[in-house]
């Protein structure tokens, strides 16, 4: 079972990150997911940065990490900056992104605290994260396979 709540008060430590995804996205395109997940140190005041966009995708996701950090260093102040132990981006057809269930829908602006209490048998092959700052959450929609268009004939 999953709990979604909206944070009415987010750290300072957010609301930058929000700021430097506002910025982004009026420079390169939206962003499929963004999140702040605890870092796997286990300290408490550590957090790793998780990104995914089109953008991301079509530059290249080695390309576009010194573009995102030296923005992302910009809006962070130096405190909050050595609270980011590591900056990860992915591909949008990794299955967090391009399967995220509907409930994940976070728009920019909005951060929400994501918890998981156990794993969800429904969701195999998805991982599944402990808990989560959602930053935005809006996957990419694919475009469709093939169009109907009209075809002559002669008869």
């Amino acid at each position: 079972m999953a709990y979604k709540t909206v944070v009415t008060n987010p750290s300072a430590l957010a609301r930058q990150v929000v700021e430097f995804l506002r910025q982004m996205t009026q420079e390169k395109g939206d962003f499929a997911l963004a999140m702040l997940l605890q870092a796997e140190s286990g300290l408490s005041n550590k957090w790793n940065l998780v990104l995914s966009a089109p953008w991301i995708d079509r530059e290249g996701l080695g390309a576009t990490i010194p573009t995102i950090t030296a923005s992302l260093l910009k809006h962070l102040s130096n405190v909050n900056a050595h609270k980011l132990e590591r900056v990860s981006v992915m591909s949008t057809d990794e299955p967090l992104v391009a399967f995220a269930p509907e409930d994940w829908r976070t728009p920019l602006g909005e951060v929400v605290k994501r918890s998981w209490g156990r794993p969800d048998p429904a969701r195999a092959g998805v991982p599944q994260l402990e808990d989560a700052y959602i930053l935005v959450a809006d996957p990419p929609r694919t475009p469709r396979a093939h169009h109907t268009q009209p075809v002559q004939t002669r008869a």
